[in-house]
C-alpha cells in the first residue's frame, strides 16, 4: 500500500471521531436512568444515647449504645482509664447504624469509663453520657484445700454434746487451711450470770483464733447483752457493736451477717434502710471474688410445723440483696436442727441460674428441733426441702475455684449424713 497525504489526512479524521467518541459516550441508551445523588446532610447527627460498658473478660470490654440519628457516617468511641477518669481519647471507630464496640488489649482490674459521639460531613454530635465498668480480675492459683466447718445453737451452760462437735472440729484443725464458723446462738442459756468465759469457752473456747462468728438473739441472754458477747469474742465477730464484717478465702468472699434483734428491737439493723443494709449493698458491689457465701443467724426460708415452706419476713431486704447480687450460699441455724434446700430465690422458688442454697445448721450441741417435713425422694419431687434431719453434727465446706462440696459430719458413728457439690454462679 502506498501511503499519500491523503491516507494519513483520511486516518487523522478517523482517530479524531474516536477520540470524541470515547470522551464523550455513544449515543445514550433511551430507556436508562442515571443514579439520584443523596443530598448531604443538613446538619451534624444526635448524640447516642443508653451507652453501657460491661468487662467481659481481664482484658476486654463491650461498649454499647443506642443509635438516635438516622444521618451519621459512623461513632467515634473515647475511653479513659482510672476511678472518675476524664481525660478522654479515642480509641476505635464503628460504622453508620453499628451500636456496639468491643475494647480489647485492656489491664486487669482496672476501671475504664467510656463515651461515644456520631459523626458525619457537618461535623460531630455532642458526647453521650460516660458509662463505666472495671475489667475483671485475673484469677490466682486457688490455694488446695480451703475448709470452713462449723455450726450454729452450739451450746447453754448444762449441754454436753458441743462437746463431741467440737471434737470433730480439732480432728479437722490439724490442717493449717482449716477455719471455722459459727452461725448464731453459739451460747444460748437464759440463766442470768451464765457467761462465755463458764459455758463456751470449756466448750468450744480452744479455737477461737481460727474462727468467725455470727451471733443470734440467745447471744444475748442472761444478763450478757452487748457487753458480754462482745467482750468475749472481740474483733472475732466484726467491730464491737456491730456484728458484721467480710473476709476472703481464696476465690470466695465470706459474709457475717448480724441478724438478731435482741440488742436494738425488731430487725432494725438489718432492715432496708439500716446501716448495715447499707454495708452489705457496698460489700457485694466491690467484691471480686468468683464465689460469695453469707453466715446469718437468722434464715430466709424454712419449712413450717405443717411441713410447708415458710418465708422469715424479716429477711426479705437482705435475702433480697444477696439473691441481686448473686450469692451462692447462705448459712443460717435458727432452727435446731440440719436442712438443706434447692438453689432457690428469695421466695424459695427454683433458680438455679442466680439463686442461693441456703443451709440451716442449728445442730452444735443444743437441744433438737422436731422434724415436721421428711426428706425428699422419687415419689415427692416438689418437697420444699431436699435434705433434713434431727442430728446433732458440724458442716464442712470445701472450697473451690469455681464450686464447693458440703458435708454434714454427724456426731454419732453411721449417723445421718449429707454431702454434694455445686457450681458456682
Amino acid at each position: 500500500m502506498k501511503f499519500t497525504a491523503r491516507f494519513y489526512l483520511r486516518a487523522g479524521l478517523v482517530l479524531s471521531a474516536a477520540g470524541a467518541i470515547g470522551a464523550f459516550g455513544a449515543c445514550k441508551d433511551k430507556g436508562g436512568t442515571e443514579p439520584t445523588p443523596q443530598p448531604p446532610p443538613v446538619s451534624a447527627p444526635a448524640a447516642p444515647t443508653n451507652v453501657a460498658a460491661t468487662a467481659v473478660s481481664e482484658t476486654a470490654i463491650n461498649v454499647t449504645w443506642a443509635d438516635a440519628s438516622d444521618n451519621e457516617d459512623g461513632f467515634r468511641i473515647e475511653s479513659c482509664s482510672g476511678a472518675s477518669c476524664t481525660n478522654f481519647a479515642e480509641v476505635g471507630t464503628a460504622a453508620a447504624n453499628a451500636t456496639m464496640f468491643a475494647n480489647t488489649g485492656l489491664t486487669a482490674n482496672t476501671d475504664y469509663s467510656y463515651r461515644v459521639t456520631a459523626y458525619n460531613s457537618i461535623g460531630n454530635s455532642a458526647a453521650s453520657t460516660p458509662a463505666s465498668t472495671k475489667t475483671k480480675v485475673t484469677p490466682g492459683p486457688q490455694p488446695t484445700g480451703i475448709v470452713m466447718v462449723g455450726a450454729g445453737g452450739i451450746t447453754n451452760c448444762a449441754t454436753t454434746m458441743s462437746l463431741q462437735t467440737a471434737a470433730i472440729v480439732k480432728g479437722l484443725l490439724a490442717d493449717s487451711n482449716v477455719s471455722v464458723f459459727t452461725a448464731g446462738n453459739n451460747l444460748a442459756d437464759t440463766v442470768t450470770g451464765s457467761s462465755y468465759e463458764t459455758c463456751f469457752a470449756p466448750k468450744w473456747g480452744d479455737f477461737k483464733a481460727r474462727t468467725y462468728y455470727a451471733i443470734g438473739n440467745g447471744d444475748f441472754e442472761g444478763g450478757r447483752r452487748s457487753a458480754g458477747v462482745y467482750g468475749y469474742l472481740g474483733d472475732r465477730t466484726g467491730p464491737a457493736g456491730q456484728g458484721w464484717f467480710s473476709f476472703d478465702k481464696g476465690n470466695w468472699h465470706i459474709i457475717i451477717l448480724n441478724t438478731s434483734d435482741w440488742e436494738v428491737g425488731q430487725n432494725p439493723k438489718f432492715g432496708v434502710n439500716s446501716e448495715q443494709a447499707t454495708w452489705l449493698a457496698n460489700d457485694l458491689s466491690t467484691t471480686t471474688k468468683t464465689c460469695v457465701m453469707a453466715i446469718s443467724w437468722e434464715r430466709r426460708i424454712y419449712t413450717t410445723g405443717s411441713g410447708s415452706l415458710g418465708r422469715q419476713f424479716a429477711m426479705n431486704a437482705v435475702a433480697t440483696m444477696l439473691y441481686n447480687a448473686g450469692v451462692d450460699v447462705l448459712v443460717s441455724a435458727k432452727d435446731k436442727l440440719y436442712a438443706r434446700f434447692p438453689v432457690t430465690n428469695v421466695d424459695g422458688v427454683k433458680d438455679d441460674a442466680k439463686g442461693f442454697r441456703q443451709f440451716i445448721v442449728g445442730t452444735g450441741g443444743r437441744s433438737l428441733d422436731a422434724i415436721h417435713t421428711p426428706a425428699p425422694s422419687a415419689t415427692d419431687p416438689a418437697s420444699p426441702v431436699e435434705a433434713q434431719a434431727a442430728q446433732h453434727g458440724v458442716l464442712k465446706f470445701t472450697l473451690n475455684a469455681d464450686s464447693y462440696d458440703w458435708e454434714f459430719i454427724p456426731t454419732t458413728t453411721g449417723g445421718f449424713t449429707d454431702k454434694g457439690s455445686t457450681k458456682c454462679h
